[in-house]
């Protein structure tokens, strides 16, 4: 798929590996800076939320700027912010306040870093290749996001607490000089106006209004907000269900997750293989099937082995539909629109994601620990059900994967 590829892959992997490494460390550094669970617990809303609030302004942000320019800045940007605070750990001036404003600040860059990338995309790779493309980079992530930097992360801060953090700091500079060494034209193309352009508001409304019209994109938004809503339901919980349930110590449960994680590196291979055996609709509306199965499963058993290939299935399921939808969405988008509708779809998953994490603990508190698993795949397999007949209608025409007409940009 050529040079500028290459330096794609590299750079996305590279900020990745950092992720994976940050994803055990920093919860082991807000341990050592209070033994409140609550306040540890809510990091992850402190980085959640900024990323809901404005997911929807970075995609018209990102339609307005070289999107080039901004991957490379907002990833030198996280590397700055995480030196910071390295230096005040070594320092011993950080305090959990301190990791609640870097969090904030974190998850308003990784809003612009993630449409920014998915923007990036289809200027870098050919339409057909879009599944290729997105299939690579999935794989890139899981090896490093999963399987390489939670390990790495956990030998590194027991060398020394500030190691971790440094090393992802340097990912996340070497990525913005990957990125910034990207060759073309990455500024979005802009109707020629007289006097001053349109406002960011009417910017962003354009985005939401295309995203409304367009009756496959926003059938793919609200799959979205499911699937998302499906995962954290269960997965919110997951690590009660395998300490409590299946009675795994700490590192059984880490390694029933490593070991899992080989689905999703297999649907990342696979992905564009699937889409061409079963066809778009049916990948989708098929891999949503085979999630909910998984989660039925996981609901019934005891047994660690079968809890952990049945992961292992909903992991393959969640590569597959992630990059089936995505490279869908980046072919039906128009250029000048990839930042805002994407950053409006985003919202949808963000939204899951917010309402599974609340409502996952409550179920289970109610319900018991097996009940999440039974609302998350009834969740999936309804989806499927609703949607499944209306895709295959909806993409069995050329006229029916472009937009509705009238559906242009404000001027």
């Amino acid at each position: 798929m050529g040079a500028e590829f290459r330096k794609l892959w590299v750079g996305s992997a590279l900020s990745n590996l950092g992720d994976g490494v940050s994803f055990v460390a920093i919860p082991l550094l807000a341990a050592t800076l209070t033994d409140r669970p609550e306040l540890v617990a809510a990091l992850s809303t402190a980085y959640a939320l900024p990323r809901l609030l404005v997911s929807v302004v970075s995609g018209a942000a990102v339609d307005r700027l070289d999107r080039r320019k901004v991957m490379a800045g907002v990833n030198m940007a996280r590397g700055a912010v995480l030196a910071v605070l390295a230096l005040l750990v070594w320092l011993d001036m950080a305090s959990i306040w301190t990791l609640y404003g870097v969090f904030v600040v974190l998850g308003l860059l990784e809003t612009l870093a993630d449409v920014s990338a998915f923007s990036v995309l289809p200027t870098v790779v050919t339409a057909k290749d879009l599944d290729r493309a997105n299939s690579r980079l999935a794989g890139a992530q899981t090896v490093c996001d999963e399987i390489a930097g939670p390990p790495l992360g956990g030998l590194l801060f027991g060398i020394a607490v500030t190691l971790p953090i440094l090393f992802d700091a340097a990912s996340f500079m070497v990525a913005a000089v990957c990125f910034w060494w990207l060759k073309g034209d990455f500024a979005p193309r802009r109707a020629a106006v007289d006097g001053p352009g349109p406002s960011i508001a009417r910017e962003i409304g354009d985005g939401l209004r295309y995203l409304k019209e367009h009756r496959l994109l926003r059938a793919l938004a609200v799959m979205s907000l499911a699937a998302n809503l499906a995962y954290m339901l269960p997965f919110s919980v997951l690590v009660l269900f395998a300490t409590r349930t299946l009675d795994l110590s700490p590192t059984g449960y880490g390694v029933i997750l490593t070991v899992s994680a080989a689905g999703s590196l297999v649907g990342s291979a696979a992905a564009p293989k699937v889409r061409r055996f079963l066809g778009t609709a049916g990948t989708i509306g098929g891999t949503l099937l085979l999630g909910a199965a998984a989660y039925a499963v996981i609901a019934m058993t005891d047994s660690v082995v079968l809890v952990t290939a049945m992961l292992a299935v909903y992991f393959f399921y969640t590569s597959v539909w992630t990059i089936t939808v995505t490279s869908l969405r980046q072919a039906l988008i128009p250029g000048e629109l990839l930042g805002r509708v994407a950053g409006a779809s985003r919202t949808f998953s963000l939204v899951g994601l917010l309402v599974g994490s609340l409502s996952g603990g409550f179920i289970a508190a109610a319900y018991g620990l097996r009940a999440p698993f039974w609302c998350a795949g009834a969740l999936l397999a309804l989806t499927a059900v609703i949607t499944l007949p209306l895709l295959g209608r909806w993409l069995g025409t050329h006229e029916e994967a472009q937009p509705e007409e009238g559906l242009v940009p404000s001027e």
